[in-house]
């Protein structure tokens, strides 16, 4: 082990185009500094400890083992993956380079909220074994995943860390001795075996198990009696802690957290699949991963023959079970002068809120307060307290300045656009943005404060602060899983001093929602009576738009096994989504198909057809649109909207007749390329016209822009408030 001293007297050191600002500690990986490359960006630097090797061909293969490895690491990109951003050598010393993210861990969210209900460990669990199945398929294992390594974005979705990492740790380890790294370590780990695909399956098992107990499977005072649990004691039932688990449960993690590996799952996708049928067997909206009959993936080793690896191949052209296209990459190491050789270039953080502070994340949604009932005498002692102050006061200037700030203030005006946050594909308008032009600064001392305001209940929504940019003031807010349409009918800016709990300022601005037109939009984007579980229409299309994309990927992964059962199964469920229940073509999924692990198929209400989800969202748009209230910022979005709405109707249409054509003549796959490209094009939308963009035209948007622009149908206007 180096000595943390040493490391002390790192700090303003360049490694590169890294400048170590301060050393925060000791991680398991190594001594780990803050480091920027400019004035905004942080990053975590990670110094790995390294044996002195006396023979210089000794060094040379070991720091050779160590570039292709981490080279390897920097090429996964994944939403759901931490990513490595860059790695090199400074004076002897290896080190890595990952986004600096202030972000809470799943340990902190159990520790913080308590043990998760089974359909949250469900979702949780589909990301991190997304991630994983993505390294695999990439040759590259986690190998050290716990509850510590998987971290919690601001939407609400997860980014796994250190994926691969261990690999590079295991380099300056000899070979068959146990290595200690986590709590999720496997069996055969422990004993100094070979990794594999199965020993994440059973890092995962403990994740899960954490998750639903709030505990860690085997506890132990010290890391030898805790590696004998791991290796001989039994996993303690898990209706010991908690009494509302399906009993089945224990069973499906029994076999994850297996002994020998040749009895876990053999990919995470596995583990996961059999997960939802035991523990959530009624979430219909999952799409199943593709579990592939074929042995475990062999993870790549690097021999250790001193040979050179600067040709070696490390990153394929691949399909992920989401469906996307994985590009081939290559990079050239890069020298910089000085001692610090760096081999990757720095990538882009790929929109992690790298700058957000955990304050944001644990705060939960601000209560709907109830209003000062006092607020309106306030107003009016207000008035009374400016009136009597015009009539007593004899300075000029003190009336000049009263009209100044009462013109400032009057004079701006703005809106309000409502989105969903990123990564949600359940259809809810949970954010909003506002941005005011031309609006004065406030008094010092004082603030501009936003509120969603319910005038028949009088409960009120705190949005927070607004702040100033340039000429624009600005405020994002998010309603985390609750859509912000449903929390009033009015909104308020207010000039504010401290804190305050409820408006009792001066009105700045205010807008309306217009009753009547905004009733549809409501059916649009809140819910409607008729529907499945009551949702909105246009949360109806894009939900079940996203899973019919999601189908046809499916579909093209079993129709590549040749197995005519399953090819069935999944046309079967596709035109299930499409059609509805009313449709000609519907019918339910045989019991063949849960043998061959195709479940999924759609809510039963339907894309096309009289009473589908792309009629009802056009017929609804245009009854918004018929009342006297309608604004023309309506009439402009639901226009464009028709447009996408006629893209998804004329692609979904071919899908149909391509799946007929399927059903009838099983055995020709010729339009399966086809279903594909158009499902993809139905829900994303697509760039013909390759202008890097998909345009609100007739050939390219899609579903998402569909939805997007019924939410631009709510845009609120604010203007100078009584």
């Amino acid at each position: 082990m180096l000595k943390t001293v040493f490391f002390d007297k790192l700090a303003g050191a360049d490694l590169g185009n890294y400048r170590l600002e301060r050393y925060l500690g000791q991680s398991k990986i190594g001594p780990t500094f803050l480091a920027r490359t400019d004035t905004t960006t942080t990053y975590l630097v990670r110094f790995l400890d390294s044996p002195l090797y006396t023979i210089a061909r000794e060094r040379d293969i070991y720091l050779e083992q160590f570039q292709y490895r981490a080279r390897q690491i920097t090429t996964l990109q994944h939403p759901y993956i931490l990513p490595l951003l860059d790695y090199g050598i400074y004076r002897g010393l290896r080190y890595l380079v990952s986004p600096h993210i202030p972000l809470r861990t799943l340990r902190t969210r159990v520790a913080k909220y308590g043990t998760l209900d089974t359909f949250t460990v469900g979702r949780y669990l589909d990301q991190i074994a997304t991630a994983l199945e993505y390294g695999h398929e990439h040759a590259v294992l986690h190998g050290s995943l716990s509850v510590d390594s998987i971290f919690v974005r601001l939407d609400g979705s997860l980014v796994v860390a250190d994926i691969g990492v261990k690999s590079l740790i295991e380099q300056e380890i000899p070979r068959n001795q146990p290595v200690e790294w986590s709590d999720g370590c496997a069996p055969e780990q422990l004993l100094g075996k070979p990794a594999n695909p199965a020993s994440d399956v059973y890092a995962l098992g403990m994740v899960v198990y954490f998750l639903l107990a709030s505990a860690s499977v085997f506890e132990g005072s010290t890391p030898a009696a805790l590696a004998q649990q791991h290796l001989h004691s039994p996993l303690p039932p898990l209706n010991q802690v908690r009494g509302d688990l399906p009993p089945s449960l224990n069973s499906v993690l029994t076999r994850a957290l297996a002994k020998d590996p040749a009895q876990r799952y053999s990919q995470p996708g596995a583990f996961a699949n059999a997960y939802h049928r035991s523990g959530v067997p009624t979430n219909r909206m999952r799409v199943p991963f593709v579990v592939s009959e074929a042995p475990a993936v062999q993870v790549y080793q690097v021999p250790d023959t001193g040979a050179p690896m600067a040709d070696m191949p490390y990153y394929d052209r691949t399909r992920s079970n989401n469906g996307s296209i994985e590009s081939t990459m290559t990079e050239q190491a890069m020298r910089s002068p000085g001692s610090s050789i760096r081999y990757a270039k720095p990538s882009s953080l790929h929109g992690f809120p790298e700058d957000e502070p955990l304050s944001q994340l644990d705060a939960p949604r601000p209560a709907l307060m109830r209003r000062f009932q006092k607020k309106q005498r306030q107003r009016i002692m207000l008035i009374a307290a400016l009136v009597t102050l015009l009539v007593i006061a004899t300075s000029t200037l003190g009336i000049a300045a009263l009209r100044q700030r009462s013109a400032a203030i009057s004079s701006g005006a703005g809106q309000v656009t409502f989105f969903a946050n990123q990564g949600d594909v359940g259809g809810e308008t949970n954010s909003l943005r506002i941005a005011i032009q031309n609006l004065a600064a406030p008094s010092a001392g004082d603030k501009y404060d936003a509120w969603i305001i319910d005038d028949a209940t009088e409960q009120v929504t705190a949005l927070g602060t607004l702040t100033q940019k340039g000429q624009t003031w600005t405020l994002t807010y998010s309603g985390g899983s609750t859509n912000v349409l449903t929390a009033g009918d009015k909104l308020e800016i207010t000039q504010e001093q401290g804190t305050v709990n409820a408006p009792t300022g001066q009105v700045v601005l205010t807008g309306k929602f217009p009753v009547k037109s905004f009733a549809h939009i409501e059916h649009l984007l809140v819910g409607f009576p008729e529907t499945p579980s009551k949702i909105g229409f246009l949360q109806g299309l894009l939900a079940q738009m996203h899973l019919l994309d999601n189908q046809a990927i499916v579909l093209q992964s079993v129709a590549s096994s040749k197995n005519t059962t399953a090819i069935a199964c999944v046309t079967q469920s596709l035109l299930d989504i499409i059609e509805g229940a009313h449709g000609a073509a519907y019918k339910p999924l045989a019991g063949s198909c849960a043998q061959q692990n195709v479940i999924v198929f759609g809510d039963g209400f339907g894309l096309l057809g009289k009473s589908g989800y792309v009629a009802s969202v056009e017929e609804h748009a245009s009854f918004a649109l018929g009342q006297p209230d309608a604004t023309s910022t309506m009439r402009q979005h639901a226009a464009l909207m028709n447009i996408a709405l006629t893209n998804v109707n004329g692609w979904v249409t071919t899908i149909e007749q391509d799946l007929l054509r399927l059903q009838a003549h099983p055995t020709d796959l010729s339009s399966l390329q086809e279903i594909a490209r158009l499902a993809d094009a139905a829900y994303h939308g697509v760039d013909t016209n390759g202008d890097g963009q998909i345009d609100l035209v007739p050939g390219e948007a899609g579903a998402i822009i569909a939805y997007q622009q019924g939410q631009l149908m709510a845009t609120l206007s604010l203007a100078p408030g009584k």
